[in-house]
């Protein structure tokens, strides 16, 4: 790898397990640089004096590398000597090292120690979690936690972190909630808290070093960033770099393990190459890869990145793209086949479910100079010279940057889909847009709103012609037809409806019919609306109506199955759906999430729907969201205001709300649709940094604490939990479902109650920075020790330039053996 592309990737900050090493290690003492800490963050040379060179032995985990050099400080030997298997020391002598006093006599010699890195796996197990490298682990249980995320910086210079975990406002070494004072517990109290309380375990497992995060996503690596797929020695096999910062996967402080991973994974992808067609529609071929977009009020370029969750390589957009979207929202995967095929097509030239090397971003917000935004595709995204990017929405100049026609320009983008709304299987664009204008509009309460929405579509172009046989699409000149080349860009756009403007779900409500449902929030008039879409040549919408229009702010809106009775048959619910036993439910076309836990033709019950309302925290306390257990479900109490409730001081400051789905066939059109309060309570915090449109939570999500979700055999968790981005909040939430909730009745309401939105708070993480979304993944992180198959959240802290990484288990160790009866 060349320097310049070796400047252009880097290998992630990870700073987490922080578990502190012992004073011994000589880190307090500045012998070992940052680079030995943190990763290399340069081109450096290991042939030269500046003592930032560090080699581990075999395995490179945190524990052993903390064990290694704490062991030339126990037992005293020259660290200019070969200690290890020939290896060379950890670190360099000083350019001028004073004379080695001569050793004691015999007699008064100190016994010998063994080198930690000799001791047999068990034994290393045993002093890895041992009190001085305790990691942060705890357990969660029947009542909330508030995990207080805090800089420490005498930690920074002990260990590989800087943050240090509080449990409600304890340190978490004397917190009774804490994982290790948990296993003090014998064996049958464990087993009995774990039947009654559904414990879970958490942990902060890692810190990613970034810029600005404030969107973070996890997408399938065979789609966008694929090319990045790392090759033997650490070097890129697309050969260039897309990372603003220096170093690469060679020059890890975990060198050997990296080489070994790398050296691996390019074999297996170098064997699956040509069968892999498949598995990258499902996103299994190439695992997990998180990416994260950024932005600044003060600098007009965005920040693109992107971390293989598997190897722990980090890559950055070019300065063309990043100089182009000033404020990337979120990040969308782009079908490798935008054209549907005849069936007498060879199966092996029909890929239409794989992922394209491509990102679908939608940019801009509603602060002036970042206002006028778009929907730009990305190609090869991260790979340096070799990364091309294209808007769809408007004309750029040779810099990339739009350039404004007429009332075209002054739109900016959240979200946006691939969909087939002509029928006849192009993929177009679905995507809700906002302006600000001059001029108020009317909002639902009579008042004022500063801004407007759109729900467009962009027209997919049609190719000249297809090849018999391939099906392959061309232009009229005879060469491959390629939809975003700049001929055919920007793509033809029209105006669908008025009012969506930020976050929005496509569901089929009534599949005998040819129209699909769009459920949006809208933000500046403040209501939930639903619109029923003709699918056709000229799509257009045939049906629409307010679902609540005193909501305050919606903001986020997403599908979820908080009945836990989601089927893959086509909405046909074996267990008799919210409506009618043995009746058919809407299904699932989009379910507006970046978490995916419903797929295409599941069943869903509710619509999740966060109010973005900014109340502040009064007197610097902190913000508490109370759950629906302290405020009771509204039902509607009239036909013409289908959500109206006889108190509305029900809520307080921001809220969730779940929205059921009237029973019966047709009711979605006609009838109210009873709305819950899953939580309130969502408080803004005043800084500084949150005075420009504050406002709490922000995403919602439900997602289940394994990748099996509800269809493995655990039982307890076939209700998802939800996971909630406070934004202004400046903190992130879990909340539980409440044992004994779900559908007991033929309209999902009891008493008044929705028994299915009975949720409860989990845990609070606070992190003192605005968390504008979250994450889930499911693969492991890079070599970090966790528990696999569990769930890993991904929490953006913008102003504090990182991402946190907590790690679920099952609140018990891998090894842990069980007996018939589950233990």
């Amino acid at each position: 790898m060349t320097s310049s592309s070796m400047s252009r990737r880097r290998r992630f900050d990870v700073v987490g397990f922080a578990r502190p090493l012992p004073p011994s290690c000589g880190l307090e003492r500045g012998v070992l640089g940052d680079d030995d800490v943190a990763g290399p963050r340069g081109g450096d040379d290991d042939d030269d004096d500046d003592g930032d060179d560090v080699i581990v032995g075999e395995g490179g985990s945190f524990d052993r590398f903390a064990l290694i050099v704490a062991d030339d400080d126990l037992v005293g030997r020259d660290p200019s000597t070969s200690s290890r298997d020939g290896r060379r020391s950890h670190r360099r002598p000083p350019p001028t090292t004073p004379p080695t006093p001569p050793p004691p006599p015999p007699s008064l010699s100190p016994p010998p120690y063994p080198p930690p890195a000799r001791l047999s796996r068990a034994h290393r197990s045993m002093m890895a979690k041992s009190s001085s490298m305790r990691r942060q682990r705890f357990v969660t249980g029947r009542y909330p936690l508030y995990v207080s995320v805090l800089r420490n910086p005498t930690n920074r210079f002990l260990g590989l972190a800087e943050s240090r975990i509080y449990l409600n406002g304890t340190s978490i070494d004397r917190s009774l909630a804490s994982y290790e004072t948990f296993h003090w517990l014998d064996r049958d109290e464990r087993r009995e808290l774990h039947g009654e309380y559904e414990f879970l375990s958490l942990e902060l497992l890692a810190e990613i070093r970034v810029r600005r995060p404030g969107y973070v996503n996890v997408l399938p690596g065979g789609g966008a960033g694929s090319s990045l797929l790392p090759s033997p020695g650490g070097q890129s096999s697309s050969g260039g770099g897309g990372g603003g910062v220096g170093g690469g996967i060679g020059r890890s402080w975990k060198r050997r393990r990296d080489e070994e991973d790398a050296t691996r994974r390019a074999r297996t992808a170098k064997t699956t190459t040509t069968t892999t067609t498949n598995d990258d529609a499902r996103g299994t071929s190439r695992g997990e890869r998180l990416w994260v977009t950024g932005f600044s009020l003060t600098n007009r370029r965005g920040e693109i990145h992107t971390l293989d969750v598997g190897t722990g390589v980090m890559s950055s957009a070019n300065d063309r793209t990043t100089g182009a979207i000033g404020w990337p929202n979120g990040v969308t995967s782009i079908p490798r086949r935008l054209y549907a095929y005849d069936r007498a097509v060879d199966d092996r030239d029909d890929d239409r479910g794989g992922l394209d090397d491509a990102l679908l971003i939608a940019d801009g917000f509603l602060v002036p100079g970042k206002d006028k935004g778009g929907l730009y595709v990305v190609r090869n995204p991260g790979n340096g010279a070799y990364e091309w990017m294209d808007c769809l929405t408007g004309t750029t100049n040779l810099q990339g940057s739009p350039i404004n026609v007429g009332e075209s320009g002054d739109w900016f983008y959240h979200k946006a889909t691939w969909m087939d709304l002509t029928g006849d299987g192009r993929l177009s664009i679905l995507a809700a847009r906002a302006k600000v204008g001059l001029r108020n509009n009317a909002d639902s309460e009579g008042g004022k709103s500063f801004g407007k929405g759109q729900l467009v579509w962009l027209e997919c172009p049609k190719p000249h012609s297809f090849v018999n046989g391939s099906g392959t699409p061309l232009d009229v000149d005879g060469t491959v037809f390629d939809p975003f080349n700049s001929r055919n860009t920007p793509w033809k756009l029209r105006v669908l409806d008025e009012g969506p403007d930020v976050m929005f779900s496509v569901a089929d409500l009534d599949p005998s019919d040819d129209t699909i449902e769009i459920l949006a929030s809208q933000f500046f008039l403040k209501k939930v609306t639903l619109h029923s879409l003709k699918i056709g040549p000229n799509p257009k919408v045939v049906f629409s109506r307010t679902i609540d229009d005193r909501c305050g702010a919606a903001f986020s809106s997403v599908l979820a199955d908080l009945d836990g009775l989601a089927t893959s048959k086509q909405g046909t619910n074996p267990h008799g759906g919210p409506g009618q036993p043995g009746g058919t439910t809407g299904t699932v076309i989009d379910s507006g999430s970046t978490v995916v836990s419903l797929k295409d033709g599941d069943s869903f019950s509710h619509l999740l729907v966060t109010s973005h309302e900014c109340s502040f925290v009064e007197g610097g306390s902190d913000a508490d969201a109370k759950s629906n257990q302290d405020y009771a479900t509204e039902t509607p109490s009239d036909y013409g205001s289908p959500a109206t409730t006889a108190n509305q001081s029900k809520t307080d400051g921001g809220s969730l709300f779940a929205y059921r789905i009237p029973a019966g066939r047709g009711a979605w059109k006609s009838k109210p649709w009873p709305r819950s309060v899953v939580a309130t309570g969502f408080k803004v915090e005043g800084h500084l940094s949150n005075m420009i449109n504050p406002g709490a939570p922000g995403f919602c999500y439900t997602f289940f604490p394994t990748r099996e979700g509800g269809v493995g055999k655990d039982k307890k968790w076939h209700r998802p939990l939800i996971g909630l981005s406070g934004d202004c909040a400046e903190s992130a939430y879990i909340l539980r479902p409440v044992e004994g909730g779900g559908i007991s009745s033929p309209n999902g309401v009891d008493d008044g109650v929705d028994r299915s939105t009975k949720y409860s708070l989990m845990c609070e993480i606070k992190c003192q920075s605005t968390v504008g979304s979250l994450a889930i993944g499911y693969d492991d992180l890079y070599s970090a020790d966790q528990q696999s198959g569990y769930a890993k959240i991904y929490v953006p802290c913008y102003e504090q330039d990182k991402v946190l990484v907590f790690s679920m288990g099952s609140g018990e160790d891998e090894n842990f053996q069980l007996t018939d009866d589950g233990w």
